[in-house]
């Protein structure tokens, strides 16, 4: 496929998904209520850890060798699903272990669920496979029906906190019926894959995935730890609303990362070009500046409205707790760039491991230090510090051009535009103006101070990166 068509499709998947997400968050949240908000992202932390046994990077192996060698490689692809399975069921009793020592009998109920189904439909999956066959238009169809489904049965189902049990069972529910139907386009499309055991080729794949594994463990480290030390730490009441800022900065950053999704296969290929790669960073770059700064500014500014607006009322001391995570609509953008996009395009796979274990640690640490001193806000610290780490580190490690490409000169007009849109909307805030048009307002007093103050500057970048 030509890479115009992959972009299309990757763009109109993430975009719709990045839509749907902005639709159900919202919903969901006011549905469950702070404290059982908070314990569903407990269970979903904990089985994101513990799914990391159920595929230690297998995936990322078996996609690789399809991608270099098609259909030669599907004796690949059955060795990875029987090592799938074998680990799914090691997952899945690490799972029940978990559960065995979690004192509410809900949040118990909850982890055995969906860390076993999750575990089994995930053995399942064939995202990789679709991309590595290029097969983008019916990847991009799959994620858009699996995020379409999850949103009707939250829609359908959520009405009250005691149906929370209907959360996991639309993402396991949706997730299996997208993977069947991608099976079956394979198999009508002429794929056959033959299934076998061959255990002597097991330690050819396990080295290079274990490595994998290794970088995956690191990025939920950097992830989750904070939901796990605000429950142990603070308490259910105090996860809820950390839970809720940080997924509502996560839903932010996400329409950030489309035209990163877009650009990570052209970087790929541009990788040894002396002035491509650099040429794509300085668009990516530019980007993140041009839209990033504001979402964090008029967010910390906008948050005492625009927060018990999208997640009502019983929400509203979540406040505090965005205000100091909204710089993660900046940090997270930036490690994905450097780290997830520049460095594992090039192939620096051991750069990349370096990079999220410094995000790992990072996090950690402060995530033990910071949670008893100074509450929900020093775990929202920790949280924005942790993707600080891996893009602060990711950018040390990348080649001086590509270096030199990242600092754009957008980035000081840029940060006094947002300056000036705060203040226009500190002093809009006691009018009490309705949060759409308080958004409108910003977005508007944005685009004037650039056309004023940065018309010339951009135009002079958008031709020297033409």
């Amino acid at each position: 496929m030509r890479y115009g068509g992959f972009a299309l499709s990757v763009t109109t998947a993430r975009v719709v998904g990045t839509i749907l997400t902005a639709a159900t968050f919202p919903f969901l949240v006011r549905r469950l209520g702070v404290d059982i908000y908070g314990l569903w992202s407990y269970v979903v932390a904990v089985c994101g850890f513990t799914g990391l046994l159920a595929n230690p990077g297998l995936s990322t192996y078996a996609a690789q060798q399809v991608a270099a060698r098609r259909e030669a490689a599907f004796e690949t692809v059955s060795d990875v699903l029987v090592l799938r399975a074998l680990a799914g069921g090691v997952a899945a009793v690490a799972v029940l272990v978990v559960a065995s020592f979690e004192v509410r009998q809900d949040v118990r109920f909850l982890l055995k669920f969906y860390g076993v189904a999750s575990v089994l439909t995930g053995g399942l999956s064939l995202d990789y496979l679709l991309s590595s066959l290029e097969l983008f238009h019916v990847q991009s169809f799959a994620s858009i029906a699996q995020q379409s489904l999850y949103a009707v049965g939250i829609f359908t189902m959520i009405r009250s906190p005691k149906d929370v049990i209907w959360v996991p069972v639309s993402i396991v529910a949706s997730s299996l019926l997208t993977s069947v139907i991608g099976w079956t386009f394979l198999w009508r499309e002429g794929y056959r894959f033959r299934f076998s055991m061959a255990p002597r080729r097991w330690a050819v794949i396990l080295a290079p995935s274990l490595h994998y594994a290794g970088s995956s463990l690191m990025s939920n480290l950097y992830h989750r730890s904070g939901t796990l030390a605000v429950r142990w730490y603070l308490g259910e009441h105090a996860l809820g609303l950390y839970a809720a800022a940080a997924r509502l900065a996560d839903v932010l950053r996400n329409f950030l990362a489309v035209p990163q999704t877009v650009l990570m296969p052209r970087m790929a290929l541009r990788a040894n070009s002396a002035d491509g790669l650099p040429r794509l960073t300085r668009i990516a770059a530019s980007v993140l500046v041009w839209f990033g700064v504001p979402l964090t500014v008029g967010g910390i500014v906008t948050a005492p409205v625009v927060v018990p607006w999208l997640l009502g009322t019983q929400f509203h001391e979540a406040v505090h707790a965005f205000q100091w995570v909204a710089l993660y609509v900046i940090t997270a953008p930036a490690a994905t760039l450097f780290a997830g996009t520049i460095i594992y395009a090039m192939g620096r796979h051991r750069a990349y491991f370096v990079s999220t274990l410094a995000g790992a640690v990072t996090a950690v640490v402060l995530c033990l230090i910071l949670p008893p001193l100074f509450g929900v806000a020093g775990a929202c610290v920790a949280f924005v510090l942790g993707e600080f780490g891996v893009a602060l580190c990711a950018f040390l490690l990348c080649p001086p051009q590509v270096r030199a490409a990242a600092k754009t000169p957008l980035l000081s007009v840029a940060v006094i535009a947002s300056l000036i849109m705060g203040a226009v909307l500190w002093v809009a805030l006691p009018k009490h103006l309705p949060p759409l048009v308080l958004i409108g307002l910003g977005c508007a007093v944005y685009a004037i101070s650039w056309a004023g103050i940065g018309r010339n500057l951009l135009k002079r970048e958008v031709e020297g990166i033409a």
